[in-house]
C-alpha cells in the first residue's frame, strides 16, 4: 500500500495587529498640532468641532444623552452645537484618549463591552457611570494599564 502524501497550504506565521489609534484619530484631527501642549491649550480654547464630536460618538457607541451628561450639557445642546467651548473641547479630548486606551487593549467591541459591566476593583462600578469627572476618567485609564502589564487587584 503506497503512502498518501498530504500537503498544507496554510501561513507559515498567523500576523494580527490590533489597529493603534489615537485620541487625534478619534477625533480627526492634526496629530503634529495636539502632539505639543501649548497648542493642544490652543485647540480646546478655541473650541472641538462637531466633526471632532460625531467622529467620537460613531466610535464609542455612545448615544447623546449619555454623551451630554459627560459633557455636563443637555442632550439637545449637543445637537445643536458647531463648535464646543473650552471645558468641553477638554473633557471630549480626554474620553477620545480613553478610548483610544481602551480600543487599543480591548477592541472596539470589548472595550464596549468593558465600559458596560460592573467591574470588582471599581467597587461593583459600571465604568460608563465614571466618565462625566476627570477623575473617573484617571480611574479607568488607570485600570486598563493595569490589566495591560498583568497586575493583579
Amino acid at each position: 500500500m503506497a503512502k498518501k502524501i498530504l500537503k498544507v497550504s496554510e501561513p507559515a506565521v498567523a500576523a494580527y495587529q490590533k489597529a493603534h489609534i489615537s485620541a487625534q484619530d478619534i477625533l480627526r484631527v492634526d496629530i503634529d498640532w495636539l502632539d505639543e501642549p501649548l497648542n493642544r491649550v490652543d485647540t480646546f480654547r478655541n473650541g472641538l468641532d462637531k466633526s471632532s464630536f460625531e467622529s467620537f460618538k460613531e466610535l464609542s457607541g455612545l448615544d447623546y444623552n449619555t454623551l451630554a451628561d459627560a459633557l455636563g450639557v443637555s442632550a439637545k445642546t449637543l445637537q445643536r452645537k458647531d463648535v464646543f467651548d473650552t471645558g468641553q473641547s477638554e473633557k471630549l479630548y480626554e474620553l477620545a484618549e480613553l478610548y483610544a486606551i481602551g480600543v487599543n487593549y480591548f477592541g472596539r467591541e470589548g472595550f464596549r463591552r468593558w465600559m458596560e459591566r460592573p467591574l470588582f476593583s471599581l467597587g461593583n462600578r459600571i465604568p460608563l457611570d465614571l466618565i462625566d469627572v476627570s477623575a473617573g476618567l484617571d480611574l479607568l485609564k488607570a485600570e486598563i494599564m493595569r490589566l495591560q502589564h498583568g497586575i493583579a487587584i
